[in-house]
């Protein structure tokens, strides 16, 4: 009847009151640092040409399926996918042509690892690299969706699948050495990713985060009118 009714919506609110008042209360996580060794790789627009060299080097060092574009073009993907971890997109305004690297940004806090169940990705707390272990995956993809740059990718095509995306090639990296050349400065090694050591251009470079800002802050103040005054990732994201 009516009363009935009255009486179970006011015990209901008063079990949901309870239940909040009984909660305990939580404090914000402190946000999460950079490790003081953390390796990390400088991508720079003005310098890249388009070449996808890298793509090409990234796909043979990881043991990657070969992979390709929409109309066929063998080692020509346009986007990240369960075959490629690095690519290099085309961008056209008008009569302006630019290009974008496109991998793993590696956070510092990374999505993908807080929202994997199971601990398959984590960030290294010595490299800062974001890695990932498929023995515990269970191919649930949060990571896939947590990921705020839509990095990670799964192998829909594979029996055992894995999730896919760049560990800046942590089983070939080196020390990391800079080389000044004539006025032309880059990070030299005799192993370490493998986009990095083919890049004809010196666009992308591999070595300590904290030597990258430094470099890509010189070259800011050396040519500012060729760059936006801002190093994208030494804020978002980490």
């Amino acid at each position: 009847n009516a009363d009935r009714r009255r009486a179970l919506r006011v015990l209901a609110g008063t079990g949901a009151a309870a239940a909040t008042a009984a909660a305990p209360a939580h404090a914000a996580r402190a946000p999460k640092t950079v490790p003081p060794d953390a390796m990390g790789m400088l991508y720079d627009t003005t310098k890249c040409i388009g070449c996808k060299a890298c793509v090409t080097a990234c796909s043979v060092a990881n043991d990657m399926r070969p992979d390709r574009s929409p109309d066929g073009l063998h080692m020509a993907p346009l986007d990240l996918s369960g075959r490629t971890k690095n690519v290099i997109k085309l961008f056209k305004e008008g009569d302006k042509v630019s290009f974008m690297k496109s991998q793993c940004m590696h956070c510092v806090d990374p999505a993908c690892a807080s929202a994997c169940m199971l601990h398959s990705l984590w960030k290294d707390e010595k490299t800062g690299i974001v890695t990932y272990d498929p023995t515990y995956c269970v191919g649930c993809r949060y990571c896939q969706m947590a990921c705020p740059f839509n990095v990670a990718k799964f192998e829909f095509d594979e029996a055992v699948p894995q999730i896919v995306k760049c560990e800046l090639c942590r089983h070939r990296v080196g020390e990391a050495t800079l080389v000044e050349n004539g006025g032309f400065s880059r990070y030299e090694r005799g192993h370490g990713p493998a986009c990095c050591e083919v890049c004809p251009a010196g666009a992308v470079i591999y070595a300590r985060r904290d030597e990258l800002l430094a470099e890509a802050k010189r070259r800011l103040a050396a040519n500012p009118g060729a760059y936006v005054p801002h190093v994208y990732g030494e804020t978002e994201a980490g």
